[in-house]
């Protein structure tokens, strides 16, 4: 009663993936044991993601091990640890020896910025302490 289309099985699974992104390419191989991602030539990690990674990654080193990141989505964060205060939203908020702390990385191009101003007062309602990050250079 219905017509049957046929396909042909492969006999062996296909063993590389290729999927492009707006942002590069992600390659699936050794039947899915290694994934890699290549970014395109014009996508570059922003000067403000960078720095936020260096310092997680120091605080990593002194042993903080509970926090939560805005601009990183990495591995081991913890999204129960809020980082809206009041209207604004955090960079890093971490825990170290019991107590929270709350950060908020600013470049020196943002530094002298109305919005900065403006976020600052406000994380002061709300902070205590508020730990302002200005990367060197």
């Amino acid at each position: 009663m219905y017509n049957e289309i046929g396909f042909e099985t492969p006999h062996k699974a296909m063993d590389t993936y290729t999927i492009s992104t707006p942002y590069g390419t992600v390659t699936i191989s050794q039947g899915g044991r290694r994934v890699t991602f290549d970014l395109y030539s014009d996508i570059r990690q922003s000067r403000h993601n960078t720095a936020l990674f260096g310092y997680l990654q120091q605080l990593l080193k002194k042993g903080v091990t509970q926090f939560n990141t805005d601009h990183l989505n990495l591995a081991g964060r913890d999204i129960s640890l809020s980082l809206t205060r009041g209207k604004a939203k955090l960079d890093l908020v971490y825990v170290r020896k019991g107590k929270t702390y709350d950060c908020e990385l600013k470049t020196s191009r943002e530094i002298g910025l109305d919005l900065t101003a403006q976020q600052i007062t406000e994380f002061v309602k709300w902070c205590d302490p508020l730990i302002l990050l200005v990367p060197r250079g």
